[in-house]
């Protein structure tokens, strides 16, 4: 599941694993862990990342499907997320939610529980984030660019969560059976 803060990806990433019994891996529960017991952010987003390449593989490993909830704006995402798919044998998705309507988006910012790494508002970072790497300053820097969702080759889904919910699942649901991602799913 990619796409920025507020875009709906833990919402829809909760219905499909609720349905198909993947497990979720949250780089912003994981994260915000790291920061909790004292890390530094740049530490703690690496050690999220790579926290959750090895349960992803550990899971995969032993026949669990696996949801990644993260933004995915580096390409290392893509290559890392490709390999332990093709060295698990299974099948690679990709889905994208977002947004278009900055208000919805700053009303979901501003209403959600908020854990420690997530934004708090439209392009306002976490207080947290050192003010060289908070959302801004990356736009400054590198351009809005920089927040971009990088993109996998193989066919991918977009989903425009201004949808309602069960219509985006519906959507997501029908592009992993597509994908072969889902086997046996559970009732609703």
């Amino acid at each position: 599941m990619a796409g920025q803060s507020g875009m709906g990806k833990s919402t829809i990433a909760g219905h499909l694993a609720s349905h198909t019994g993947a497990a979720i891996l949250d780089l912003d529960i994981m994260k915000s862990t790291a920061l909790d017991v004292g890390l530094e952010w740049d530490v703690a987003g690496r050690l999220a990342f790579e926290l959750s390449w090895s349960l992803a593989d550990s899971l995969l490993a032993n026949g669990t499907s696996v949801i990644l909830d993260s933004p995915c704006r580096f390409e290392r995402i893509i290559e890392e997320t490709n390999r332990i798919a093709q060295r698990r044998a299974a099948a690679y998705c990709f889905i994208e939610c977002v947004m278009p309507d900055t208000d919805e988006l700053r009303r979901r910012l501003r209403s959600r529980p908020r854990l420690r790494s997530q934004m708090v508002d439209v392009g306002v970072s976490s207080s947290d984030a050192p003010a060289q790497r908070t959302v801004a300053a990356q736009v400054r820097a590198g351009g809005v660019a920089v927040l971009d969702t990088k993109y996998p080759v193989s066919p991918w889904l977009q989903l425009d969560t201004r949808q309602d919910p069960r219509r985006c699942f519906d959507l997501a649901l029908d592009y992993l059976r597509e994908r072969r991602a889902v086997g046996v799913l559970t009732d609703e």
